[in-house]
């Protein structure tokens, strides 16, 4: 027998791991970060600071000052009537998400339980077709179908249903269907991945036990697919009440609804602006407008966060 020598070296395990300050980690790090500091945090940076300046002389002056904010706070209720825009805006987008919801998730229960798995990615690649082609273009091209005398009503003039066509041009209903087509690939794609990580084995064991399709959808598949419900929601709900352009070329900027004719806050930020261009209060509006984004994405991380441990 050999007798191996204490300072034999060691076998080789396989490559040793890359360094912590390595070029590769550095790069791979530092590349996301830059991204974010410079196309997000700088210029929310620069809006902050910015609501807090003045225009004298039809010139924008780098003064701290509360003036634009006391302002606002004098017409929330009044004249300019912001706490109201706020709640329309609110109610818009908070009703275009469950909407959004309620057309992508049957959706999504067909693509995957009713296709064969084969071809889940080429309906999920039809689905989020529409992001192929522009916004607004898509925005003009339902202009062209919601139109008092567009292809809709034609068509039912046409087939002599007159009876039935309906002006939906510069009205909160167009406004939510042009949200909604905007959301629904998003929507699509992020339910997908709920719903197709849900054991199929659960639902075949709810089945083998006498369930119901119906009793095994409502009591297996919904709440293992709530968390991902509440976060297509939350995106939907945040996205509709930041938007502009939707508002703007389907809706006219405002719309009748239970809080009566009252504009969306987004679009009442660009009006004030184009009618003033006074840059330091419109950056003021805005931040109450991302105050109001922020608390949304908080209310839909805590219910998501208590649907996920509810379910665990």
């Amino acid at each position: 027998m050999v007798a191996i020598s204490a300072s034999a070296p060691m076998a080789d395990d396989g490559p040793e791991p890359a360094a912590a300050g390595s070029p590769l980690k550095v790069l791979g790090i530092g590349l996301p970060l830059a991204y974010a500091l410079a196309f997000f945090v700088a210029p929310l940076a620069f809006l902050i600071v910015l609501g807090f300046w003045l225009v004298e002389d039809f010139q924008v002056v780098p003064a701290f000052s509360l003036e634009n904010y006391r302002d606002i706070a004098q017409h929330m209720f009044a004249k300019s009537s912001y706490a109201l825009a706020i709640a329309q805006s609110l109610w818009v987008s908070l009703s275009t998400a469950v909407l959004a919801v309620v057309v992508c998730y049957p959706m999504v229960l067909a693509i995957v339980y009713l296709t064969p798995p084969s071809r889940h990615r080429l309906f999920l690649m039809l689905a989020v077709a529409p992001f192929w082609s522009s916004y607004v273009l898509r925005l003009f091209s339902w202009q062209i179908l919601l139109a008092k005398k567009g292809i809709i009503n034609s068509a039912l003039a046409w087939a002599g249903l007159e009876h039935l066509q309906i002006s939906l041009i510069y009205t909160q209903t167009a406004t939510r269907i042009g949200l909604i087509h905007y959301l629904a690939p998003i929507l699509i794609v992020v339910l997908y991945v709920t719903v197709a990580s849900i054991d199929r084995d659960l639902i075949q064991a709810a089945r083998d036990l006498g369930a119901t399709r119906w009793q095994a959808f409502r009591r297996v598949i919904l709440p293992m697919s709530r968390t991902g419900l509440l976060v297509s929601a939350s995106f939907a709900a945040i996205v509709s009440f930041g938007d502009v352009l939707a508002g703007a070329l389907l809706g006219g900027g405002a719309g009748t609804s239970i809080l009566g004719s009252v504009p969306l806050f987004s679009n009442m930020i660009m009006t004030e602006y184009a009618s003033s261009t006074n840059l330091p209060r419109t950056s003021a509006l805005a931040m109450i407008l991302v105050l109001v984004m922020v608390v949304m994405l908080a209310a839909g991380a805590a219910l998501a966060e208590r649907s996920k441990i509810d379910a665990g």
